[in-house]
């Protein structure tokens, strides 16, 4: 048994370096709470560097064991300022002069340049902060891999940190989820150093199949690097609560533009014109004008004592709200999106799902497993989404019981937590042996 327990000790300690952008500060990504005990549990050491803690930082969420923060100093890739750029230089000048360079291989388009010498100098001066701790740790540790949950800044920084160690051999692995994949989101159509980061990571997993098809076929070359990793959520606090005659439509989204919160309501009174008795629970904060506005639009259009907005809630707390108040449909009716932890969680309850069929939402709609055909177009109008509606709140109980089951198979057979990270945990896990 002494021998046996010698040679345990003497095997090499599996380390993962995972780069998130704000992880576990709150608010934001929570749901990666429900992949990091899979990481944990097959890693001896996980080591999170936040790279954008700027932005208004809250609580550190409890991390489990054998889990280590290391938080870069604050740096707004928009905003950083000019002074700590200029030092950086000083002490740096070759690595500033090679972010230079790259950045102007995009003349004459100016914009495009300063995009990719923001992200460029944005990792280097967030690795320089967390340098001497992660040399320290990663000393002698053969078996690591980083992992980055972006394809954007975290990505980056792990390249940097993997440049800075000297250590080529270790493996990068990236998601990527939506802002992250289409770069028509972005004013310019532009996202900076993807052929980069595309050439420097091992692989690129998309959160959305609708992704990974679109990021093969705009990088044709690094086709062979990208798949699909689908997310999950744990299992509901107390499922198969769906009600058909409660007449209750539930969303859950922060109240920006792109989520077109406004659309829906102009659904749900067209709905209360026609006469249904419908009611409306909004789960997630907002703030601004855009947020006022929705609130505003809701009091003058909807029906009074019909409608609620419950503000932001953790991930446990939309667990426990669904456990309590039995809904009859989940509603997403955004522009664009990757493949939302929303709908997710709504399949793990039992509810029914409308949604329009942007980003990877016709995956989470399984019409030939007997779901309902929830799928609106893209550009839905307010009678579109109050047509779907209706169809599922007129349904026979026994078909609206059926369609609530399937979506709970649903999500048992393709978006469980349990299968999908520890899927992926194993796969990063073999990768450190790698590195």
């Amino acid at each position: 048994m002494a021998a046996h327990g010698d040679r345990a000790a003497k095997q090499p300690e599996r380390t993962l370096v995972f780069f998130t952008n704000l992880f576990p500060y709150t608010p934001g990504e929570e749901f990666i709470e429900a992949e990091i005990g899979f990481l944990a549990d097959s890693f001896d050491r996980v080591v999170v560097v936040p790279v954008a803690p700027y932005q208004n930082p809250g609580e550190v969420r409890e991390l489990p064991e054998g889990t280590f923060l290391f938080t870069p100093a604050a740096l707004n890739p928009q905003t950083t300022n000019l002074m700590r750029v200029a030092a950086f230089g000083l002490r740096h000048p070759l690595t500033t002069a090679a972010a230079v360079a790259r950045a102007l291989r995009r003349l004459p388009r100016l914009r495009r340049c300063l995009e990719d010498f923001k992200l460029d100098l944005f990792s280097c001066m967030v690795i320089e902060s967390v340098l001497p701790q992660l040399t320290e740790t990663l000393e002698g540790r053969q078996h690591c891999v980083f992992y980055s949950y972006w394809m954007h800044a975290p990505a980056r920084s792990a390249l940097q940190l993997r440049r800075r160690l000297r250590r080529p051999g270790i493996p990068v692995v990236t998601r990527a989820h939506g802002y992250d994949v289409y770069s028509e989101r972005k004013a310019i159509d532009y996202l900076p150093q993807r052929e980069l980061l595309f050439a420097g990571v091992e692989h690129v997993f998309t959160a959305s199949e609708h992704g990974r098809d679109y990021l093969r076929a705009r990088y044709p070359r690094f086709a062979g690097k990208i798949d699909t990793s689908h997310l999950g959520v744990t299992p509901a606090a107390a499922p198969h609560n769906a009600a058909r005659d409660e007449r209750h439509i539930v969303t859950c989204a922060y109240l920006r533009e792109v989520k077109r919160i406004p659309l829906l309501i102009d659904g749900i009174a067209e709905l209360q014109r026609r006469g249904m008795q419908v009611r409306w629970t909004h789960l997630g904060g907002g703030e601004g004008s855009h947020a006022d506005a929705v609130r505003a639009k809701a009091a003058t259009q909807l029906a009074p004592g019909s409608f609620e907005f419950v503000g932001n809630l953790s991930n446990d707390g939309v667990r426990a709200w669904h456990a309590a108040h039995p809904a009859s449909v989940f509603v997403n009716v955004s522009e664009s999106e990757g493949v939302p932890v929303s709908i997710m969680e709504a399949l793990a309850q039992g509810l029914p799902v409308v949604a329009t069929d942007v980003g990877g939402n016709s995956e989470l709609i399984d019409v030939a497993g007997g779901m309902f055909d929830g799928l609106l177009p893209s550009n839905a109008t307010a009678e579109d989404i109050a047509d779907r509606i209706e169809t599922l709140l007129d349904a026979p109980q026994e078909q609206y019981r059926a369609y609530a089951a399937a979506s709970f198979s649903h999500w048992q057979r393709n978006w469980s937590s349990e299968k999908n990270y520890g899927d992926f945990a194993r796969y990063l896990q073999a990768l450190a042996a790698r590195g």
